[in-house]
């Protein structure tokens, strides 16, 4: 059984990664985000990462739903298990 570690919570970090929250026994992705990250941004994240993206065919005129991009990466071989994405907050000058 794989060990996860607990991260700590950056400061104007947004993060994703694959791991376990403390009270949950069953390991999943996760969507961090630390002091200074406005809610709208962790929104955009999981929107970006975990939601199905829509678009119209302009044939049928009727809304397609195509795999997200974990589920896109997922079909192609990937392993979420290795999954890492931060992005940090640009200091004010």
């Amino acid at each position: 059984m794989k060990r996860y570690r607990k991260r700590p919570f950056l400061k104007g970090v947004l993060r994703v990664f694959w791991g376990r929250l403390s009270d949950d026994p069953t390991p999943d992705i996760i969507y961090q985000r630390g002091d200074g990250c406005p809610k709208p941004d962790g929104h955009m994240l999981y929107s970006f990462f975990g939601c199905k993206r829509e678009r119209r065919d302009w044939q049928s005129g009727q809304i397609v739903y195509e795999p997200s991009l974990l589920e896109e990466l997922e079909s192609r071989g990937y392993d979420l298990t290795t999954l890492e994405f931060s992005i940090k907050k640009k200091q004010p000058e």
